[in-house]
């Protein structure tokens, strides 16, 4: 598992990859930061679904309102990359190479799938990081007071979002990971992940009342939420649980006792 995750970061740490992975994050950053500050609802105005309101950014919170809003975004694109790449290990027949020197598969797997989840963990920090200097930049703009958000209570939220993101990023990994080991074909991954977790979620709710309590992603969206009136952070966090190890078990099995010809 050790060597495999040495490899892969290495894979990474790519200066073409690394410099687009930071562009994209900086872009991240920027645009979030814009979207929630000059939409922010004022004393009296109507608030958006998820929106904010510039009572709540110039709180504790309010340092990484923008990122944790912008984060809810970034996991059909975490499903996508993570689907992406083990897809492309069997496309590119590179996965039979690697078993080569690694023939323990559920070591290659893990291995592979912890420096992933570590490169985007950083990726996600910096995110973090960058959104806050972006709404402390525009903060003072829109008349929005940053007095709380430099205290230990502003610290904690920070880290509660931070921590959040990642729960839903990993479970988005996850996911795709899982699809990209059963179907073996980026077009096919892409296609099902991406109709599944967009369109047709949303249209089973909209003819089954409680499948936001059930359905992966919709479960995600509350998390993401910090729960919603129908689906509590606990519930959410608890099924999706239960998902996550089902697709990793399943994947896990699949990857073992199916042949690598290619």
């Amino acid at each position: 598992m050790t060597s495999m995750f040495k490899a892969e970061l290495l894979k990474l740490r790519r200066r073409r990859f690394v410099i687009g992975v930071t562009i994209g994050t900086v872009a991240f950053a920027a645009l979030s930061a814009l979207t929630v500050f000059l939409s922010a609802a004022g004393p009296g105005e109507p608030v958006a679904a998820r929106g904010a309101t510039v009572e709540s950014l110039g709180q504790a919170g309010g340092a990484t309102q923008a990122f944790s809003l912008g984060a809810s975004f970034v996991g059909i694109l975490v499903l996508v990359l993570f689907i992406a790449n083990f897809a492309g290990e069997f496309t590119q027949g590179t996965f039979r190479t690697l078993l080569m020197r690694q023939p323990r598969r559920p070591a290659l797997l893990a291995g592979k799938m912890a420096a992933l989840l570590a490169f985007v963990a950083v990726a996600m920090l910096l995110a973090e990081i960058l959104t806050v200097a972006a709404s402390a930049a525009l903060a003072p703009t829109q008349d929005i007071s940053t007095g709380s958000w430099f205290s230990l209570d502003s610290l904690g939220e920070a880290g509660g979002d931070y921590a959040t993101s990642m729960l839903g990023v990993s479970a988005w990994a996850a996911f795709g990971m899982a699809l990209a080991i059963v179907v073996r074909s980026i077009p096919i991954g892409l296609g099902i992940g991406i109709v599944w977790s967009g369109p047709f979620e949303h249209l089973v709710a909209d003819a089954w009342n409680t499948a936001n309590q059930w359905l992966p992603g919709l479960l995600l969206e509350a998390l993401a939420a910090g729960g919603t009136p129908d689906v509590s952070v606990t519930r959410a966090l608890t099924i999706v649980a239960i998902y996550v190890i089902a697709a990793t078990t399943a994947a896990a099995l699949v990857f073992v006792r199916r042949d690598i010809t290619a």
